[in-house]
């Protein structure tokens, strides 16, 4: 069994795709579980002719467009083991198949507290667009959020004691916003991509857009020490 890329088929989209329709009735099952409204197809022609297979691209698992969100975490949490009997023997776990490497949201966080509680709110909303099915609308919103406080930090900071390190300083002393916003909000997306890909998920590194960062936050510090 082997999740895919999201694909659309007028109001449906694609969530999975099975090799065989009895495991794309398992999927169905749990999505129905999680009150969605699944639909199965292709699972008449591969059972008749399992040589067809994957001429017709294995049988597909599919759902409401509106309900896409909601499948891929009733699918995380299935792969995830929310759905075994107690004292049942766990199966194996079919991850879904991931195709662009993605930033690590524990690593973003760590990296927040000397970059702007702003800078991991950045690199999540970059997986959010990556992953496609995620609504980035919340993720735009804390985003906002801790721009708007990183820039209020600063400027206390720079009031305080000014420097071309003030911005540095200043996500050290907003430390505990970053602590709570990845609480809040931050750890899901941690706990979704590991749920989904797997716990040696593809990472892709964090060490352009911290420099990227760093550099802009050395001059913003170097020019309002200059020029303010």
């Amino acid at each position: 069994m082997s999740d895919s890329v999201v694909e659309s088929l007028g109001d449906y989209v694609r969530i999975a795709t099975c090799g065989t329709p009895t495991e794309a009735h398992l999927l169905k099952g749990v999505l129905l579980s999680a009150g969605l409204t699944p639909h199965v197809a292709d699972a008449n022609i591969v059972q008749a002719n399992s040589w067809m297979t994957e001429a017709v691209g294995g049988v597909r698992v599919m759902v409401p467009a509106s309900e896409a969100q909601e499948a891929q975490k009733a699918l995380a949490a299935f792969n995830a083991g929310a759905y075994q009997l107690e004292g049942e023997e766990a199966p194996p776990v079919a991850y879904r198949e991931q195709t662009l490497p993605l930033f690590s949201p524990d690593r973003a966080v760590l990296l927040s507290f000397l970059l702007t509680p702003a800078f991991g709110a950045a690199l999540q909303l970059a997986n959010a667009a990556a992953l496609g099915v995620e609504r980035r609308g919340s993720r735009w919103a804390w985003l906002v959020f801790l721009a708007g406080a990183s820039a209020l930090g600063v400027a206390f900071m720079h009031a305080v004691s000014p420097g071309p390190l003030v911005a540095f300083r200043a996500s050290f002393a907003l430390s505990f916003i970053t602590i709570a916003w990845y609480f809040i909000a931050g750890q899901e997306q941690a706990r979704t991509l590991i749920a989904t890909y797997g716990p040696r998920y593809k990472k892709r590194s964090p060490a352009k857009p911290a420099a990227t960062a760093a550099i802009v936050l050395l001059a913003l510090g170097w020019g309002l020490s200059e020029y303010l």
